[in-house]
């Protein structure tokens, strides 16, 4: 009796797990394709130079395009390598 009431139990479990539906989540974004991609970023509180933030776009056209003579640019790149190299020293130094 026992086991004929395990075997009833068993198969009438198996039979509710079977009978559940199986849920699908699905999602879909869709937004208006037609506009471009902008983000807009809006200061909630004002500057308090706007001076210093405003900066011709001109200014900065004429900073990427401009004439770099050779012997400059490689005294540049020789200053860089230098505070590049003198900050990297002490960090070595500690290990």
């Amino acid at each position: 009796m026992k086991l004929l009431l395990a075997i009833i139990t068993v198969y009438a479990s198996s039979t509710l797990f079977a009978q559940e539906a199986q849920v699908v989540l699905r999602s879909t974004v869709t937004g208006n394709q037609e506009q471009p991609k902008v983000l807009y970023i809006v200061p909630w509180q004002q500057a308090d130079t706007p001076e210093l933030i405003y900066q011709p776009l001109q200014s900065l056209v004429d900073g990427v395009f401009e004439e770099v003579d050779r012997d400059e640019l490689l005294r540049e790149l020789r200053y860089q390598d230098k505070i590049i190299s003198e900050a990297v020293i002490p960090e070595e130094a500690d290990i």
